[in-house]
């Protein structure tokens, strides 16, 4: 009897455990689950990821409530062919049209009048200068790991380094020289490490611009991880092509329910950052609508900081094929060319 008690004993105490033990998990890396990958918190000094559910309970005349469900679908999956798209940009000035039509916020984070300013966006000159052969445009991966549905393993170039190479090939057909930085940023010793890739980055990133004072444009692409009951495609021109989406870190955190400056990470290139990814968002919606999810905000900074014209691009996810991520990249090609020229 005392050994049949024993085991019970046990056995509430070892599922006790695992029921803090799931609960304590989800806790710290919940919000990693939405966004698919935590990448989205390796540059943060001291970060504890948290969730800050007060954020849907704000709303005054600067601060636009979160409502994840009336924005751009985080997964737009289907097959379909498209058609060019208008837009009554008018229309945009309202904050919540603005949000409903071209941003998925994080609940980490707000919008505000003073950073989402369609006329600002619209008036910002985003055009390269025409000054000889000389690169405009850098093209990295500070997560160079990452790889599609029918990669074959041990060769980057069948991932999104593979996709990078892709895009500078398609720019450069448009008469935009690139710089192509294929350095992993996330393998230490031969092996894959996510955290600190951003640290890592920036100082070898800093001296290709250093280098080469010519480039305008810094472009940070990475593939997207989700569910893998979703896929991220559609047919557009007849190509089955991968769904991209864009991304900003606006570096400012709601912290009891107020918006502030994201401690040790100021961007000044903000404005232009904003009105980069708006201007490429509107350009996708008007050239191949649905190609493009939207713009996703968060806190952070990422790697938008070392240029005006910075930007991060998730193409596709992990279960996309090489086939459907190269067909995007030419199309993202046309899109970039389109705002820059």
């Amino acid at each position: 009897m005392k050994s049949a008690d024993g085991r019970k004993k046990f056995l509430r105490n070892f599922y006790t455990f695992i029921f803090y033990a799931l609960a304590v998990s989800f806790f710290f890396f919940g919000d990693s689950f939405v966004t698919g990958e935590i990448f989205l918190y390796d540059n943060i000094p001291g970060y504890s990821i948290f969730s800050d559910e007060s954020a849907v309970d704000v709303f005054n005349e600067d601060y636009e409530e979160i409502d994840v469900a009336n924005n751009v679908p985080f997964y737009e999956t289907g097959q379909n062919s498209v058609k060019s798209e208008k837009i009554d940009f008018s229309k945009l000035t309202d904050l919540s049209q603005l949000r409903k039509n071209f941003y998925i916020v994080d609940k980490k984070t707000l919008m505000t009048k003073d950073y989402f300013d369609v006329n600002k966006f619209l008036s910002t000159n985003l055009k390269i200068k025409k000054n000889g052969n000389f690169p405009k445009v850098l093209i990295f991966h500070t997560h160079s790991h990452e790889m599609f549905a029918d990669s074959a393993s041990g060769d980057i170039f069948e991932g999104i380094v593979g996709a990078g190479e892709r895009l500078k090939e398609r720019l450069e057909e448009k008469g935009i020289k690139c710089i192509h930085n294929t350095d992993r940023f996330d393998v230490v010793d031969g092996k894959v490490k996510i955290m600190g890739a951003y640290e890592r980055m920036e100082p070898v990133i800093r001296k290709v611009l250093a280098d080469n004072p010519s480039i305008e444009v810094v472009i940070d692409l990475h593939r997207d991880g989700i569910d893998e009951s979703k896929k991220l495609v559609k047919t557009i021109n007849g190509k089955p092509t991968a769904q991209i989406m864009f991304f900003n870190g606006i570096c400012r955190i709601l912290k009891d329910g107020k918006l502030e400056e994201t401690e040790g990470l100021a961007n000044p290139n903000i404005p232009v950052n904003l009105a980069f990814s708006f201007n490429m968002q509107a350009k996708a919606k008007q050239m191949y609508p649905g190609f493009s999810r939207g713009i996703y905000l968060n806190a952070y900074r990422y790697s938008l900081h070392m240029a005006p014209k910075s930007t991060l691009i998730e193409a596709g996810a992990q279960n996309n094929t090489k086939e459907e991520i190269f067909n995007a990249m030419d199309l993202l090609a046309e899109i970039i060319a389109e705002v820059l020229n």
